[in-house]
């Protein structure tokens, strides 16, 4: 009968997921008629709910259940003795990883526990769409929090974007936005789908500010495929988004 049950149990939980995955597809729907910082929120609050529900299944993050009838009630007692497993990042939403690693990023000074490389390689290879969407808004919040004409920053940030380009974090950046990145985050049957479109909105702010009053880095932009990115993502209704990257790129 317990092994009955567990198969009602992982059947609910399916449910469960499944409705969550409705609400994600009616946030993502009407995204345009919410600020950003709502959107984020309900998103990483979706994410949550969902993480929790999928530990819940048999064989997931969670504990199992026991087929073995009162065996698995003795261990049970055992295991409330013990001590709350530690969180880890993947634990952690989109908000509360990238609020981390902007801490440990610290506005990439010399002092701070992260480095540049760190958040180059989680955007041009982690296959976890969470990790690349923190990496990105990290980027994002330094560079806002930065002053171009303090000279230490204004330095820092040309060697930011030198790597940028060297590393291919603009150019992978730019697949994204066209769909041709090979992890497919863009694929509708990816678990993170649902963060698609909050990865391309770090992606299109981060254009915005390294194009920013620098012509440049516009062309360089241009010549890693960050025009024909936003054009791409642009074309497929994203008009709200994309129109003064779109405008900033185009200037010479």
């Amino acid at each position: 009968m317990r092994a009955s049950s567990g198969k009602m149990s992982a059947d609910k939980i399916n449910g469960v997921l499944e409705a969550i995955k409705a609400v994600q597809d009616v946030i993502e729907e009407e995204k345009q008629h919410l600020n950003d910082g709502l959107y984020v929120r309900l998103c990483d609050a979706m994410q949550g709910v969902y993480n929790h529900a999928h530990a819940l299944k048999p064989g997931g993050d969670g504990s199992e259940e026991d087929d073995n009838g009162d065996e698995g009630e003795g261990e049970s007692d055992e295991e409330s003795d013990e001590e709350p497993r530690e969180r880890t990042e993947d634990d952690m939403g989109v908000n509360e990883l990238s609020e981390l690693w902007e801490w440990q990023f610290d506005f990439g000074h010399p002092q701070a526990v992260m480095e540049l490389d760190f958040l180059i390689d989680e955007i041009t290879a982690s296959i976890t769409a969470k990790r690349v969407c923190a990496a990105v808004r990290v980027l994002n919040r330094a560079l806002k929090g930065s002053k171009p004409d303090d000279p230490a920053d204004a330095e820092r940030i040309l060697r930011w974007k030198e790597e940028l380009v060297a590393e291919r974090a603009i150019r992978v950046c730019a697949e994204i936005l066209e769909r041709v990145d090979g992890r497919g985050f863009h694929n509708e049957s990816d678990e993170e789908y649902w963060l698609y479109s909050s990865i391309c909105d770090e992606i299109l702010e981060l254009f915005q500010r390294l194009g920013e009053n620098d012509a440049l880095f516009r062309t360089k932009l241009r010549r890693n495929g960050g025009l024909k990115g936003v054009q791409a993502y642009h074309a497929r209704g994203r008009d709200h988004l994309t129109k003064d990257v779109l405008n900033m790129l185009q200037q010479r």
